[in-house]
């Protein structure tokens, strides 16, 4: 833990709990408007608060070429692209059940990062590799569910490719130069990860029908401003300052916290295996932590 200081160490329990409790407020949200409008509405909210926030403490500054890059890969993938893959997988399955699919991450940046960029990856680390996995697999229970329904199919298709896009845009965010801070680009990545959704949007569901009420608001509210905006930034920061494996496998976190919340908020059971995988999950992470 030597390498992690208190602020790193907040935004990463930030970065846990507002994305964990973002798949249930994801999954109300998504009962009044189409997964491309909600994830369209979503980014708008996140790059205005995120363009205002920089405006207002005085950390406003154009991209330079060199800043591009950097700009699409995580514009694109980490932000248009996951989220809409994410919403959209989101619509054919459970809160809880989505988020272990769309977490999956670790199985695609530990062998990357180990193989491709040489990361430190001891035994320690494997030992925490492989308990996360493990735990994830009981979480997810591949064998209870029914893969003979497309829906089911399709949604998990979804997920999974929302996660492989988010682990190369990981590995990207750790190893790509940065000339500017997450703060000072964030808007821009923002930016580029909306105009292509709103896009796709307008020109797939030009008529859709939205209900707006106050759940619908509050969670364009919370998911835009917090989980967008604020978590993507802080994500960011995270990302570039710890080894990606640890972050991967840290995020691992996350569909616990979601199982939680969907359990007491939405009925979503926690059984004994979902209990056993938990601890898992935790044991893992405490593996790779005392690594550092």
């Amino acid at each position: 833990m030597k390498n992690i200081n208190f602020r790193i160490f907040g935004l990463f329990v930030f970065i846990i709990l507002s994305w964990g409790m973002a798949w249930p407020v994801n999954k109300i949200g998504l009962a009044y408007m189409t997964p491309a409008w909600y994830t369209a509405v979503r980014l708008i909210v996140g790059t205005v608060t995120m363009m205002a926030l920089v405006i207002a403490i005085g950390k406003f500054s154009l991209p330079k070429r060199r800043d591009f890059p950097l700009i699409i890969i995580i514009g694109l993938l980490q932000i248009s692209v996951y989220i809409l893959l994410a919403n959209i997988g989101l619509a054919y399955l459970p809160a809880g059940r989505s988020s272990l699919l769309a977490y999956t991450t670790p199985l695609w940046v530990m062998p990357a990062a180990t193989l491709f960029f040489n990361e430190e990856a001891g035994i320690l680390r494997w030992a925490g590799f492989f308990l996360g996995i493990a735990g994830l697999i009981i979480l997810l229970s591949p064998w209870e569910l029914d893969w003979a329904d497309k829906n089911i199919l399709f949604g998990a298709a979804m997920l999974l490719l929302a996660s492989l896009c988010w682990a190369v845009s990981m590995i990207c965010a750790r190893y790509m130069h940065w000339s500017k801070s997450p703060l000072e680009l964030i808007p821009w990545q923002l930016l580029t990860g909306t105009v292509p959704i709103v896009a796709y949007a307008f020109m797939q569901e030009p008529l859709t029908a939205i209900h707006w009420n106050l759940p619908l608001v509050l969670s364009l509210v919370y998911t835009g401003i917090l989980v967008t905006g604020l978590s993507y930034w802080s994500g960011l920061v995270v990302n570039r300052e710890l080894p990606t494996i640890m972050v991967s496998l840290g995020f691992l976190m996350v569909p616990v916290v979601s199982l939680i919340v969907s359990s007491v908020y939405m009925q979503e059971a926690i059984s004994l295996p979902t209990i056993a995988a938990m601890i898992l999950i935790i044991s893992g992470i405490c593996c790779v932590v005392a690594k550092e």
